[in-house]
């Protein structure tokens, strides 16, 4: 007796598998803390765990070279990674600190370009190496992961354009820009991340500073007005 032909799947059904979907991407954790985080969730960061591999670089090892090709993502697991430049004078201009639990690379991996900075590891550092086809195939059957890692480069992409704001700013402000984050501060102050929070926002208030994300600019009077 031959056997019945294969049922194909019904518009019902197909209705069925994207709510499901939507469901899982109205989790609790996607609320305002999560959107405006720079960090991976939990539940994204074991996902990358489970299909990745982890590596310890010592202190000023290079991670990354600038142009450098790269067929993976990094994600921090502990210590701290320096991103940074070399200008045409030979100076290097520090892009950013990468944190635990923060990714990059993504913008490689997914244009499958070159690195666009050096990467540089701050005392003992892991790493999470996750090479560009497990990636792929992660984000391929887990759709929250896949609006994690998206979020995460529409934050940069604000950040860039932050930046690129802050340049064309008019004349009668000098800028000096740190990309430090209040962690960093707390840490070389020795004194609480609330501490420095308070005095920091003080200091915007009395016009002295600008708090961006990941940055601070520094504000003065232009001398020659």
């Amino acid at each position: 007796m031959p056997s019945p032909p294969p049922r194909t799947p019904t518009e019902s059904q197909a209705s069925s598998n994207r709510a499901k979907v939507f469901k899982v991407l109205d989790a609790d954790e996607i609320n305002k803390d999560w959107a405006q985080s720079p960090g991976l969730t939990k539940r994204s960061t074991q996902a990358l765990h489970d299909v990745g591999m982890l590596r310890t670089w010592n202190d000023g090892q290079v991670l990354l070279s600038r142009g450098q090709p790269t067929s993976a993502a990094w994600l921090v697991v502990s210590g701290r990674i320096r991103i940074s430049v070399i200008t045409q004078e030979g100076e290097e201009q520090l892009i950013r600190w990468m944190l635990p639990g923060e990714i990059a690379g993504l913008s490689s991996v997914f244009a499958q370009a070159n690195n666009p900075a050096d990467m540089v590891s701050h005392g003992i550092t892991q790493v999470l190496h996750i090479e560009r086809a497990r990636l792929i195939e992660l984000i391929g059957r887990d759709p929250l992961v896949a609006l994690d890692l998206l979020r995460i480069l529409g934050l940069r992409i604000n950040q860039l354009f932050d930046n690129l704001a802050d340049q064309g700013m008019h004349s009668l402000e000098l800028r000096v820009m740190l990309r430090v984050s209040q962690s960093d501060l707390a840490q070389a102050s020795s004194a609480s991340r609330q501490r420095v929070n308070q005095q920091l926002r003080h200091f915007q208030e009395q016009g002295l500073i600008r708090l961006g994300y990941r940055n601070i600019v520094l504000l003065r009077k232009d001398p020659n007005r």
